[in-house]
């Protein structure tokens, strides 16, 4: 795989990631991506592959957009105590609390390509999906300025691996590990095992680009 390769399957996981973790899926987006497990764009790992049966199984045990909302809800505590509080500053920080100094180093970093939280300070920085997409948009952005020409396309791809190594690989795997055991649908495991399988893919991506 080229650099071009790995950044492009990075930014298409990535991206994809980020917004199931912050929204759960309607009928239409299951629709879509049961029709393209095949097509994962990293699925090298054994924990991609997991991830796919399980999305897959999910499927086959009929589990619908209702039945996954109410456990991502439950997970994430979108209307009550979260399971799995999916900000990186409740794990890492002293005190476990949202909008601690963590989320002003994730911030800094959005920043640092011009970019913002969408709800900037109404919802933390730091919240995974935020986190993922981070990476993603780093890396359209690198395609971006490799195919125009106009641009160094290592300066978003070092932002994407200094990301991931300072935030997304200091907790999330941890975190990702205790959603896949604590969820209630097959959904929401493989959105976690997934997930771990594209942390590994970056690591292995990033570091040869």
């Amino acid at each position: 795989m080229s650099d071009i390769e790995g950044w492009d399957a990075l930014a298409a996981a990535f991206g994809t990631l980020g917004r199931l973790h912050r929204e759960p899926p309607d009928d239409a987006l299951l629709d879509a991506l049961t029709a393209l497990l095949d097509q994962w764009p990293l699925a090298d790992t054994e924990e991609a592959q997991l991830g796919v049966q399980r999305l897959r199984r999910s499927r086959e045990l009929g589990e619908d957009a209702e039945t996954i909302r109410r456990d991502h809800d439950r997970m994430y505590g979108v209307s009550a105590t979260a399971v799995v509080p999916p900000y990186e500053s409740v794990h890492r920080g002293t005190d476990g609390l949202v909008f601690d100094e963590q989320t002003l180093a994730v911030r800094d970093a959005y920043r640092s390509l011009g970019l913002s939280a969408p709800r900037l300070n109404r919802e933390p920085d730091d919240h995974i999906g935020l986190e993922f997409d981070f990476v993603a948009q780093a890396l359209v952005m690198a395609l971006d300025a490799d195919e125009a020409g106009t641009a160094d396309p290592q300066v978003p791809v070092q932002a994407a691996r200094d990301f991931v190594r300072d935030h997304l690989a200091t907790w999330a795997p941890q975190m990702l590990q205790v959603l896949e055991e604590r969820a209630a649908t097959e959904f929401v495991r493989g959105l976690a095992a997934l997930s771990l399988g594209a942390l590994r893919s970056a690591n292995t991506i990033l570091a040869g680009s």
